[in-house]
């Protein structure tokens, strides 16, 4: 079983509207503030992935839940 944990509407919603908009937002990761652009959310393997790139360009991909989104 996994431990994935459905993220919010709301959130899934600030992904798409940065994705569409091409915008970035501030989020946190393992505690750690960053500013992300999201490219894409997708779902796999039973989890959502984010695929965005972060503050040194970089484009990575991380599960959806393990994101903290920032107001």
């Amino acid at each position: 079983m996994s431990d994935y944990q459905t993220i919010s509407c709301e959130a899934h919603s600030i992904y798409e509207l940065a994705i569409m908009r091409g915008q970035s937002i501030q989020v946190s990761i393992d505690g750690d503030m960053q500013i992300i652009q999201p490219k894409d959310i997708l779902t796999k393997t039973g989890a959502e992935y984010l695929i965005f790139v972060d503050e040194n360009n970089v484009q990575q991909e991380l599960r959806a839940d393990l994101i903290i989104v920032n107001p």
